[in-house]
């Protein structure tokens, strides 16, 4: 049987045994996929790649000068749309679950079905045929604002990996936008249907059973008619569950079910359903901590860790900041019915030096709180810094030192700002003793009177 996904480009095959390699190109090109190229030594893969465009690769992990696991790793860092599928002779299940985070899209293990080795490819050449964009001159969904390349580069695997058929795992902090990437699955999949989201957090296992799957007429006391559950809703299209990490076992169970077999059971009914949904889950937890303590089912974990997608947090990527503040003072003020308002060049900046632990969530919340209290003017900085102050351990204070001069400044200073306050502390600390003021700068005195005769004024 011929292959439904033919491509100009090469499927690219890397392993040291220069028989299995004959063996792989003689199964593409009979199933109709070519062209074909191989390598016996991992070394010439990359430069291969960064010279020519490739539709799939076919990467041995065991392999004698390179580190496989290193080259998938760098090979997903520089072409992210480059669906890999794995092959190894070893049957760990920690080495295939690590192999699916770092990127690849499936891992089989040696010796190999003939019929599951093209299936493979023809899922991995289905993740290489979702339509091209510009993602650098094209917002990548509307409500993700970025200009980072780690975004950037995350948003194009999601786009590769939402068509997969597979569950895709989002995880990252508190805030930082988990549920837009779930949706950014369910856009770039094309599912017709739905996007339905579900919290299980502290859901017993009736209630999520209830909740997903319905109930026949008579389940239990009360159940007065038959109730479609969201799974229902969510027919051909994306159903997304929040929070998977407190998930119980005993519903961990039924969800494993609804992956593996596309089917479930309605409370009181003896026969399947069916389901086509896809499966999106995010979690703040670190799923294989919960899997060592045993909170975890092994088969689950490693199911949902087919795609990952793990969202940074907003100080690993700070200078998304302004870009993000911009939006929200309009998006508030749109709301809100009023003018968007204008504020300082040091707001980003100051914005910029917090951590912040609420990540994107939290920013927005502080904007707009500072627009619905606005009347005139600028937004005032002291809105924000009081929020920011109020974090244990943090303040948006700056504390600079020199020669033994300390200073302190509200938000980051202009230079002349610390210009001024600067030589202000030498004069206070050296009771306007101009020579003294100088030496405490580490500047002649002859500097500080031309600083001074520039009306540098002193508070």
């Amino acid at each position: 049987m011929k292959s439904a996904h033919t491509t100009p480009l090469p499927v690219v095959v890397v392993d040291d045994d220069e028989e299995m390699l004959m063996v792989y190109t003689m199964l593409l090109k009979g199933h109709g996929i070519g062209p074909v190229v191989t390598f016996n030594d991992g070394a010439q893969l990359l430069p291969f790649i960064r010279r020519n465009e490739a539709a799939a690769l076919v990467l041995d992990l065991s392999l004698p000068t390179v580190n496989g696991m290193e080259l998938l790793q760098s090979v997903v860092e520089e072409f992210p749309q480059l669906p890999v599928l794995i092959i190894s002779g070893t049957k760990e299940v920690k080495q295939a679950v690590s192999c699916m985070r770092v990127g690849a899209c499936d891992y089989l293990i040696k010796p190999i079905d003939n019929l599951i080795f093209l299936a493979a490819i023809d899922r991995a050449l289905g993740l290489a045929r979702v339509p091209e964009h510009h993602w650098e001159r094209e917002t990548p969904f509307p409500d993700i604002i970025t200009e980072d390349c780690q975004m950037l580069a995350l948003l194009r695997r999601t786009r590769a990996v939402s068509r997969s058929g597979q569950p895709v795992l989002v995880t990252g902090e508190t805030g930082v936008g988990k549920e837009l990437f779930a949706a950014a699955v369910h856009r770039y999949s094309g599912s017709a249907g739905n996007f339905v989201t579900v919290n299980v957090a502290g859901l017993d296992d009736a209630v999520f059973s209830d909740t997903l799957f319905g109930h026949k007429k008579g389940a239990f006391t009360g159940a007065q008619q038959n109730r479609d559950g969201l799974i229902r809703k969510a027919a051909g299209g994306t159903l997304f569950l929040d929070e998977i990490g407190e998930l119980r076992e005993v519903s961990q169970i039924k969800l494993l079910r609804l992956i593996q077999e596309h089917e479930y059971l309605p409370l009181g009914s003896d026969t399947p359903a069916e389901s086509d949904a896809g499966i999106v889950v995010a979690t703040n937890r670190d799923l294989k901590r919960l899997l060592e303590q045993g909170v975890l089912r092994e088969d689950l974990y490693y199911r949902l860790c087919c795609h990952q997608i793990h969202v940074p947090p907003l100080r690993e990527r700070s200078a998304d900041i302004p870009l993000l503040l911009d939006h929200f003072v309009a998006a508030a003020a749109r709301h809100m019915g009023k003018q968007k308002p204008w504020y300082s060049a040091e707001m980003p900046r100051m914005l910029e030096r917090y951590h912040f632990p609420g990540n994107v969530r939290e920013l927005q919340a502080m904007v707009y709180d500072a627009v619905a209290l606005h009347e005139k003017g600028p937004l005032p900085l002291s809105t924000f810094r009081r929020k920011i102050d109020a974090w244990p351990g943090e303040s948006s204070h700056l504390t600079a030192e020199h020669e033994g001069v300390t200073v302190t400044f509200h938000g980051f200073p202009s230079m002349k700002e610390a210009q001024t306050l600067l030589i202000s502390e030498a004069l206070r600390m050296s009771n306007g003793n101009q020579g003294e003021a100088a030496s405490l700068l580490g500047i002649s005195r002859q500097a500080l009177n031309n600083r001074l005769r520039r009306k540098v004024t002193v508070p």
